[in-house]
């Protein structure tokens, strides 16, 4: 769809303030990071920093740790380019997330809803 912007990097800074990684979900058509109220699915490339290794996530399962990062505490989040977000944690593991301009979603990202209503980013 979009690529990343400054919005994105300010909205998420807030909403995973004091959270942790609470799951991580492969699949065969995508990645999903869910924190404690915010998901985020991913349909393109993943680059993960994880106990010191480097791992990319690209359209199908892997034998990366990705469990690992379950339970670790949000840090940051920055735009490393307008293509990949950034989000780091604690322990200085990150997952680097990227986004395509396409007529397809690169990544979702669900908030906590506001009574009936959703709420989402999509790039």
């Amino acid at each position: 769809m979009i690529l990343f912007n400054s919005d994105i990097v300010e909205i998420l800074q807030k909403a995973l303030s004091e959270q942790y990684l609470d799951s991580t979900l492969l699949s065969s058509c995508g990645i999903g990071f869910k924190f404690c109220d915010v998901s985020i699915h991913c349909n393109e490339r993943v680059i993960a920093r994880i106990n010191g290794n480097i791992y990319e996530w690209d359209d199908s399962p892997n034998s990366a740790p990705w469990g690992n990062l379950v339970r670790q505490q949000f840090s940051s989040v920055c735009l490393s380019s307008p293509s990949l977000l950034k989000i780091t944690l604690q322990s200085g593991d990150y997952i680097e997330i990227e986004s395509v301009e396409s007529q397809y979603e690169s990544v979702i990202i669900n908030f906590p809803s506001n009574g009936k209503e959703i709420i989402m980013e999509t790039f």
